[in-house]
């Protein structure tokens, strides 16, 4: 009986979530997921292929979390904040990198089913911490940059609601000194609209 109570009260609680709602004005969302930067640095690039090369692990982290604005049925003001955490280390040694960046701009859904695409100006910067076995450690950060954002998603239900998403977006940031940092990175989202 318990199995069957507990069995029917999730059918329940997924039609709920996925039942079809008209969206609202406001909306709110998040991502985790996964990517990699090919970084503009070459002596940062070089240090992450011979750390590679030397048999270090590596973890990829994408997060990002935004809003949405309703201007019309197939266009969206969207804004927010997302980061890469790219941690590298092994045996008390390590690289990590993370690119926190702000962006604003517009999502649009051409009437292809579910898909979306959003172009967006960013800004954001890239810290970079060092450090071997507790006797040296640095951190540095680039200069502050202003690129932009591409992205697509596709929504699994149309409407309003609790919506889950997955997506790919291109970062192309400005770090300074002629360099450029591209970031691709694949997430699952959800989002409330």
């Amino acid at each position: 009986m318990k199995k069957f109570l507990l069995t029917l009260t999730l059918a329940l609680c997924s039609a709920l979530l996925f039942a079809e709602s008209e969206r609202k004005f406001f909306g709110f969302q998040f991502a985790l997921g996964s990517g990699y930067t090919f970084y503009g640095d070459d002596k940062l690039q070089s240090n992450v292929n011979d750390t590679m090369r030397r048999g270090y692990s590596r973890i990829i982290l994408y997060a990002d979390a935004g809003i949405t604005l309703k201007l019309t049925d197939q266009l969206y003001f969207l804004g927010g904040f997302q980061s890469l955490f790219d941690f590298i280390w092994k045996d008390g040694d390590y690289t990590h990198h993370a690119s926190p960046t702000f962006f604003g701009g517009l999502q649009f859904y051409p009437e292809i089913g579910n898909l979306s695409f959003s172009l967006a100006y960013a800004i954001g910067v890239r810290s970079d911490m060092e450090g071997l076995s507790d006797k040296y450690r640095k951190t540095e950060s680039t200069k502050w940059g202003n690129g932009f954002r591409l992205s697509a998603e596709y929504d699994f239900k149309k409407g309003g609601g609790a919506v889950p998403c997955i997506g790919a977006s291109y970062l192309f940031m400005p770090t300074g000194f002629d360099n450029y940092d591209n970031t691709l990175a694949l997430y699952f989202r959800l989002a409330f609209r």
